[in-house]
């Protein structure tokens, strides 16, 4: 399955963003093989407004179906539910290995409507 991560960079070094719909890229990584599939800048987060649901649809077109992220708003969270993806907060994980190792691990909470996030 493909998964994305909020970063900073474009490398699999890159630290994890503290931000969704304004994170500068999304790693798109095979969570099987942990090998990256493509580096996607975010041109969402320049959106005076809707910028997560706009980054939702960026990666629904990329065919992504889990997206890590330290938290999500309600409005990409909308979205990214309309695509069917699911989205996991990435707890303690500062970069993409330990993040993607906590997946597949099964200890990455999953972010729900009702957990009345803030705007990211």
């Amino acid at each position: 399955m493909k998964t994305a991560f909020c970063t900073n960079g474009n490398t699999m070094d890159s630290a994890l963003d503290e931000r969704f719909g304004r994170a500068h890229w999304f790693l798109v990584v095979d969570d099987e093989t942990g090998e990256m599939i493509e580096a996607l800048e975010n041109t969402a987060r320049t959106e005076a407004s809707g910028a997560g649901g706009k980054a939702a649809q960026l990666l629904a077109d990329k065919g992504v179906g889990v997206v890590i992220a330290p938290e999500v708003g309600p409005k990409g969270l909308s979205a990214l539910t309309a695509f069917g993806i699911k989205a996991y907060k990435q707890g303690s994980a500062e970069h993409v290995a330990e993040a993607l190792s906590a997946l597949n691990a099964g200890t990455l909470e999953e972010i729900k409507q009702d957990d009345g996030l803030r705007m990211a």
